[in-house]
């Protein structure tokens, strides 16, 4: 039976699957979005959007709106945690512009999320779902059938293709790919946002701060316009530490003791501290398995030493539409056409990630350095410079899919 269904499912509402929604829109399909929470949160961290992901909003025609409520840093500043001393200084800004086209910028995680679902629910091709959990999906000749429990009913919903776009926890990835489970990373992050008005004048609001120690660093960057500060802190955890808590001041003080005044300065506010367990996905011989495809941490999930969690996502949404929407318009009889698609897209994005996997693996060994190694480090990045460092990241900030942007044209 031929493969007709102009229409794609996605379990997931997050960064990954509001992203796609919006490019397999504009790629000509109809979109189901099924997201199990039952609004959007406003709570929640910071991310940044290196300019490779921002290329990809702006062919969506939301990075004004981002913009809106983000912040493009003058420079990432790397900073000795114990010293306080400068290492290193990483020009952004204007610099970014120049070498990339594009801002980085950073922003919270909330913000960027109210606009990717303002844009869904202004589509008319779009449905999002609400309080609807994507619980089984089966792979047939006609495409895929999924049961969504919802309101506490169950429903099911067909479609050519279900996106699996449902965190690095997938329900797809377990029902579909067994075997290939999450893997606690050794490492938990403590977030926090700190109110820029109970800062001190001598707290930078200006730049990203990367202060690196042994076994552990830490980031700190203005999001919301620079009403807050957000920080993030790296540290070893045990591997029975799997679950996500709330911490107090003291704790959040206690796991950086020694650390320079700026940064115990900067943590030492009563807010809401969380304590997160940090898991990455293995790499994976395949993303799809019949008319079932995986997409951004469901498929990927790594460890935020390149900042590039959200960013691959987004970059996984617009090459699935891309290879997809070539599909729209054929009499796909057997589901080969849809099936070519999604192991085109997947060998792609594959190679991608495996990349960035590597970036992210060398970062941590070089970020948390034992002494004395850590000052060798220090030594070789003042050498190097900021804007040759900089210059290495070309690869990653660099990358455009023009392709999907000729497609959407």
């Amino acid at each position: 039976m031929a493969m007709n269904s102009r229409t794609i499912l996605i379990a997931g509402g997050g960064i990954t699957g509001l992203t796609a929604a919006l490019c397999l829109s504009r790629a000509g399909f109809r979109v189901d979005v099924f997201e199990r929470a039952e609004g959007f949160e406003t709570v929640g961290a910071g991310l940044q959007i290196s300019p490779n992901a921002l290329s990809i909003l702006a062919m969506l025609g939301i990075d004004r709106a981002v913009k809106n409520s983000a912040v493009a840093p003058a420079a990432i500043r790397m900073i000795s945690a114990f010293s306080g001393k400068a290492i290193t200084s990483i020009p952004l800004g204007a610099a970014a512009i120049e070498r990339y086209g594009l801002p980085y910028l950073v922003v919270h995680r909330a913000d960027l999320q109210q606009v990717l679902a303002s844009a869904v629910r202004d589509d008319p091709d779009i449905t999002l779902h609400l309080d609807a959990r994507v619980e089984d999906a089966v792979s047939h000749a006609n495409g895929v059938t999924a049961l969504v429990g919802q309101a506490g009913r169950n429903s099911e919903y067909t479609g050519r293709i279900l996106v699996a776009a449902d965190g690095v926890h997938s329900v797809i990835r377990k029902l579909a790919f067994a075997g290939h489970d999450p893997v606690h990373t050794g490492y938990a992050a403590w977030r926090g946002l700190i109110p820029g008005e109970t800062l001190s004048g001598a707290q930078d609001r200006e730049t990203t701060r990367v202060w690196l120690a042994p076994d552990a660093h830490a980031v700190a960057y203005p999001v919301r316009n620079g009403r807050y500060v957000n920080v993030v802190g790296i540290v070893k955890a045990k591997a029975d530490e799997d679950a996500s808590d709330v911490r107090s001041t003291r704790e959040m003080l206690n796991a950086f003791e020694g650390w320079n005044d700026e940064f115990r300065s900067l943590i030492n506010h009563k807010v809401r501290w969380t304590h997160w367990p940090l898991w990455q996905v293995p790499k994976m011989p395949q993303w799809h398995r019949g008319n079932l495809v995986l997409a951004g941490d469901a498929a990927h999930a790594i460890s935020p030493f390149a900042a590039q969690g959200a960013a691959m996502g987004i970059e996984d949404a617009a090459i699935l539409a891309l290879h997809l929407g070539r599909t729209l318009n054929i009499q796909d009889e057997e589901g080969g056409a849809v099936g070519e698609a999604l192991a085109k897209y997947s060998r792609e994005r594959m190679a991608r990630v495996a990349r960035v996997r590597r970036l992210t693996s060398a970062n941590r060994i070089i970020y948390h350095l034992p002494k004395p190694i850590g000052m060798v480090r220090d030594l070789g990045m003042k050498i190097i410079g900021g804007k040759r460092l900089l210059k290495r990241q070309d690869w990653l900030y660099q990358w455009r899919s023009e392709e999907f942007r000729r497609d959407l044209n």
